[in-house]
């Protein structure tokens, strides 16, 4: 793709599969944080939400998500080592990196993302790990990432798998590429316009090649 010189990636539900255990997460911590559980049989109901939706339906306070994400951190930490890579990941992972630089933003920790990279031997393939806690601040962020590389908004693209990655790149321009294996639909996805869709890994490939 012309011009972009990193491609910055999400990690939970983008390169790890961390759907149920980040649902097992959020129900042990649902009675200590006054938030309602996520049942079986609304699990699609919840994906098909924008996160603002999710926040509004789980009724969570937000002065509290600050301090839920903290411990979701700390619980994830507890399950790192029965989290696995979605399938082609690493060979996407390491097709890529032969042509572009690549970096991780999540709300996950840093620690954790990078003894996950470590454990799946990914981590040769992996620039830079960048962590924020936040649920709206990953454009600040990315802008700090720009700042830090020397980058213009022409020169990265992000990959996730929610709404609000989607939101973060628009604020600043950026183009986005959402993925359809991880937390959010694609229905819903699509209502928030990213400027590609994939729905497999090795889609990721063709696409920074051939755009």
């Amino acid at each position: 793709m012309k011009n972009i010189k990193f491609i910055i990636f999400d990690f939970d539900g983008t390169l790890a599969d961390t759907l149920k255990f980040a649902i097992m997460i959020s129900n042990k911590l649902s009675d200590r944080f006054n938030y309602k559980k996520i049942t079986d049989d609304k699990i699609d109901d919840y994906r098909g939400m924008s996160a603002q939706e999710l926040v509004k339906k789980s009724g969570i306070k937000y002065y509290k998500i600050p301090f839920l994400a903290t411990q979701f951190k700390i619980e994830f930490k507890k399950v790192l080592d029965q989290l696995q890579a979605f399938p082609e990941i690493p060979s996407v992972l390491e097709e890529l990196s032969k042509s572009f630089k690549l970096g991780i933003l999540t709300s996950n920790s840093e620690g954790n993302v990078n003894s996950f990279l470590k454990s799946n031997k990914l981590s040769e393939y992996i620039t830079f790990v960048n962590s924020q806690s936040r649920l709206y601040g990953k454009h600040i962020s990315l802008r700090k990432i720009m700042l830090k590389y020397g980058l213009q908004k022409d020169n990265l693209i992000y990959i996730g798998d929610e709404t609000r990655d989607i939101e973060a790149t628009k604020k600043l321009g950026i183009k986005s590429i959402s993925v359809t294996w991880g937390f959010n639909t694609k229905n819903i996805l699509k209502q928030f316009s990213p400027d590609f869709m994939v729905d497999s890994p090795k889609e990721i490939v063709t696409l920074m090649n051939n755009e």
